[in-house]
């Protein structure tokens, strides 16, 4: 038993860095002059550690070892028999890990202690849960397993769906990477086989698909834990509840519809346990991909005919709809209205909320650019991996009908706004300023476009620049025109014109009688910050509309952080 704390001691300063001589002590429920003799052994054992006694703390693995070094270095001690024998040979990084949570697992099941530190939170969840539904640890039924006879109901090369573009696109893509690929819905049901091999059908019922990986039905697995949390996971070996899984890894990433709603994941199944990180974000990536070609394509090509009759209504943004009489506003919209009429790049700074859409918007529809598209995207919002092709499109003659078109290239003649430019990975601003120096589409060197770029960010881009984390040619190239937009707390004067304005407008839209705002409460709205600055302001204003019984909105309605923040001033 003491060896096998000593053992725990060295994977929790692995997993944690430094730590404390109290903190090791709670953790495994000894004194602290146990820690520290716990230490004095290993260190005498040839482990690298690093200890200030004299300060209460500091103790940690001295860097530039790796776990197989540094286990190895204990485990040619005097103690190496005691403790394990031959079971410890490291061949690889990860077996001690392995073998530890083999041991976890046998702990749980019969119900003997374990350090739960030492396990994945989501797994020992999951664990729990099986074990209070009765999940068998070794049975399970093979009706669940897919039969051969119906791979013309799950494998994607069978179905209707192959014949459409989108999917070939993306079945042509997905077999290249040699993995077991298979999509479930949102109910852990099997939805498609990707990359099915006819040889399966020998091998049933010994090696199959399944049907349903619930966890009442098939125990903790990737896919079940990524529906349940999600988020992406990765479930190896013994991590699985099921004995009969020990052997095998699964990894699975959720992937999502046009209203952010799960709507599903992407899963693949290894028959060895060798997988890592690295995996996992192989399979995030292709429900990235699935979400573009798939889900986004066909929400795309139905509603088509409707966004191009609804685009005029909604994208009609002008300077009449910035609202504001401060002289900071007055001049920012001044000097937008004359920049408007030119064709030179701009670049628009300002906190989050303050407005740079609508001012993007409103520069575009007060040009000659007014008749032609406005498209919008932001950085934040799309995987590093997926905005090159998002923003260039991309043609591959290695996959059938794998081609996309530029964003420049469906919003020629008139507008891109790139948002939150600074969240940009340095492949794609390299990609953006060569489009610039062309100035035609990258990828397809077709005829020149004439494509205007409004860029805005939420920080300081010299800031960036100076970290390494943004290119200087790209912020020259984009900061032609610079206008800093100011946040809400620095034009206090505007709320209650922006109040009233919306108080009418959401009234409207919520087929609610026109309310009004007791004059009170812009002592409130002048002492809060702001944090998310004029779209904070519209919600709660839609809210106290929505949720306000009488006429006049009194102070009882809103929020208490409203509240206190006035109390804390006045």
């Amino acid at each position: 038993m003491r060896v096998n704390r000593l053992v725990r001691i060295i994977i929790t300063l692995l997993n944690k860095g430094t730590v404390t001589a109290k903190y090791l002590a709670d953790r495994f429920e000894v004194s602290t002059r146990t820690i520290y003799r716990d230490i004095d052994e290993l260190v005498l054992s040839g482990i690298p550690i690093y200890t200030n006694k004299g300060h209460g703390g500091g103790i940690s693995l001295v860097e530039g070892h790796t776990l197989k070094e540094t286990f190895s270095l204990f485990l040619d001690s005097d103690e190496k028999q005691e403790y394990a024998g031959d079971k410890y040979d490291f061949q690889d990084e990860g077996r001690l890990q392995i073998d530890i949570i083999s041991k976890i697992w046998e702990n749980f099941v019969e119900e003997i202690y374990f350090d739960k530190n030492l396990l994945k939170e989501e797994i020992l969840r999951s664990w729990k849960r099986c074990k209070s539904n009765n999940v068998s640890l070794s049975d399970f039924d093979i009706k669940n397993l897919m039969r051969p006879d119906e791979k013309q109901k799950y494998v994607l090369k069978y179905l209707p769906e192959y014949e459409l573009d989108e999917y070939r696109e993306f079945y042509n893509i997905v077999k290249n990477l040699n993995m077991d690929i298979s999509i479930y819905d949102k109910d852990a049901k099997l939805k498609y086989i990707i990359s099915y091999d006819d040889k399966l059908d020998d091998l049933y019922p010994n090696v199959g698909y399944f049907v349903d990986v619930s966890e009442n039905v098939l125990g903790t697995n990737s896919t079940c834990i990524a529906l349940m949390e999600n988020k992406p996971a990765l479930v190896v070996g013994s991590e699985h509840y099921k004995t009969m899984f020990h052997e095998y890894s699964c990894a699975a990433a959720p992937f999502y519809d046009s209203r952010n709603e799960i709507c599903g994941t992407i899963n693949a199944s290894f028959t060895h346990r060798s997988v890592n990180s690295d995996t996992l974000k192989i399979i995030y990536n292709i429900a990235r991909l699935y979400e573009v070609i798939i889900l986004k394509k066909i929400n795309y090509n139905k509603h088509l005919d409707y966004l191009r009759r609804e685009r005029r209504k909604t994208d009609l943004y002008t300077f009449d709809d910035i609202i504001g009489e401060t002289n900071t506003i007055k001049e920012l919209k001044i000097t937008a209205q004359k920049i408007a009429k030119a064709n030179a790049y701009i670049l628009l700074h300002g906190e989050t909320g303050v407005g740079k859409r609508l001012f993007a918007q409103a520069i575009h529809n007060s040009s000659d650019r007014r008749d032609k598209p406005f498209i919008s995207i932001n950085c934040s919002a799309i995987p590093d991996s997926l905005i090159g092709s998002e923003l260039f499109g991309y043609k591959s003659k290695g996959f059938e009908e794998a081609s996309r078109k530029s964003l420049f290239e469906y919003a020629n003649g008139g507008t891109v706004f790139i948002n939150e430019i600074e969240k940009m990975p340095i492949s794609a601003q390299a990609r953006l300023v060569d489009f610039q120096l062309d100035y035609q589409t990258y990828d397809y060197g077709s005829a020149p476009i004439n494509t205007r770029v409004i860029a805005a960010s939420t920080v300081d881009l010299k800031e960036i620049i100076k970290r390494g984390g943004f290119r200087e040619d790209l912020y020259y190239m984009l900061s032609i025109i610079e206008l800093n937009i100011p946040p809400l707390r620095d034009r206090l004067e505007d709320i209650e014109l922006i109040t009233r304005e919306y108080l009418k407008k959401f009234s409207i839209k919520n087929n609610m009688e026109i309310k009004e705002i007791d004059i009170k409460l812009y002592k409130y709205f002048k002492a809060y910050e702001w944090p998310d600055n004029i779209t904070q302001l519209l919600n709660v204003i839609e809210k106290l509309i929505v949720l306000s019984d009488d006429k006049v909105i009194k102070e009882d309605y809103l929020p208490q952080y409203i509240i206190n923040t006035k109390k804390k001033y006045y």
